[in-house]
């Protein structure tokens, strides 16, 4: 990979922790049941920032950090140790104002958690999904409703004073009354941050066969709608913005590395398939841990492959992640891509106003409504075909 290094602006570091007590079977991201590698994955990830530092050629300033995975609350001290003083060696972490670690409530130690703290994580995602016995069930996680309280009160205990959980919604068998439920003892945790997605049939994952064979009663769109509309009602009436499709946030407490993905900004990753973006070429390791190894122990970068974004890439881009966060912001399109994406297609913003889809966040900026989100597929769409067609013109 051929790293442009004129970069002068910060970064958002990605670790991927590739290891999991069990992997559930919605799950896609790349993770593996054996832990008996940790040690090597340490001293792996410690080699590939040291390697990607010497290409880069400068101590580039870091301004928020996540380790997620897998399940890096199964990451020792000593490993975190290890890759911490990586990090400050290779970076200027000066800077540095969030750092996240996801953590599974049913693999929380309170002294981990403890020295997490110490070495400067300051944000902890827990991955609680539900409160209900049978949807945990179904979704094949390995903690209960007692282990969710547990793990919040763990990490208040040791200073934590950002926390954010995920659920999910639309799981077969859920119904809006144990949803609301769910909802209800999310809230009553207080935590600053909350993400709820709708359960996605991802291929290549054991979940996706048995929807494939017609095992599952899969909710329709209605019913993810109806859903999706009570996490939004419940949220924002509890004082939380929702500031992206999927996430809700007390006031200061957005979550800023995720803001870097969706305002398209420099971050580097590292770990097996993690992916990265730096000056406008986006890198992927491979998504094999024994491969990971190996490259590595040769002293080579373990990136499958790499592209530089095309102007077309770049634009539509723009507009999805825009549109599914904080809003199209058409002064700085025009600034970057050279022509007014408001004007061409202002008969279309001024419906999306009217049906309740959008609204004028600021004079530059249009940002979707909790109804219009639930659409957003489709407006990024109609925006990106205006765009196309005022490159064809000009």
């Amino acid at each position: 990979m051929n790293i442009i290094s004129n970069q002068t602006g910060s970064v958002g570091i990605y670790l991927h922790f590739p290891y999991c007590v069990h992997k559930c079977s919605y799950c896609d991201f790349y993770s593996i049941e054996k832990l008996s590698s940790r040690d090597k994955f340490a001293e792996a990830a410690v080699t590939e920032i040291k390697l990607r530092n010497e290409v880069l050629g400068s101590k580039l300033k870091v301004e928020t950090i996540f380790f997620g995975g897998g399940t890096p609350s199964l990451m020792k001290p000593q490993h975190m140790e290890q890759i911490t003083q990586a990090l400050h060696d290779c970076f200027d972490m000066s800077q540095l104002t969030e750092w996240t670690m996801e953590c599974n409530p049913g693999t929380i130690d309170a002294k981990f958690i403890a020295d997490y703290k110490q070495f400067g994580v300051n944000r902890i995602s827990f991955g609680v999904q539900s409160f209900n016995r049978e949807e945990l069930k179904f979704l094949e996680r390995i903690h209960d409703e007692k282990s969710i309280y547990n793990a919040v009160n763990i990490a208040r205990k040791a200073g934590f004073e950002n926390l954010s959980i995920d659920l999910i919604y639309a799981i077969p068998g859920q119904t809006l009354d144990t949803w609301s439920d769910s909802i209800a003892k999310a809230l009553s945790l207080q935590t600053e941050h909350i993400s709820a997605y709708s359960l996605i049939y991802e291929p290549e994952t054991p979940l996706y066969d048995r929807f494939i064979r017609g095992e599952l009663n899969v909710h329709d769109e209605e019913v993810d709608q109806d859903f999706y509309e009570l996490a939004v009602k419940n949220f924002s009436n509890s004082h939380y913005e929702h500031y992206e499709i999927s996430n809700f946030a007390k006031e200061d407490f957005k979550c800023l590395h995720n803001l870097k993905y969706w305002t398209s900004e420099d971050y580097l990753a590292y770990g097996p398939s993690a992916h990265g973006l730096y000056n406008k070429q986006r890198y992927w390791n491979f998504r094999d841990l024994d491969k990971y190894f190996k490259l590595l122990g040769e002293g080579t970068l373990p990136i499958e492959n790499s592209e530089v974004l095309t102007l077309e890439q770049q634009i539509n881009e723009r507009i999805y992640l825009d549109l599914r966060s904080e809003g199209l912001r058409f002064e700085s399109f025009e600034d970057k891509f050279g022509f007014d994406l408001r004007i061409i297609s202002n008969p279309f913003i001024e419906k999306l106003i009217a049906d309740g889809y959008a609204e004028n966040k600021s004079s530059n900026t249009l940002k979707l409504t909790s109804k219009g989100y639930f659409i957003s597929d489709r407006i990024t769409i109609e925006f990106m075909k205006f765009a196309e067609k005022n490159r064809k013109i000009y």
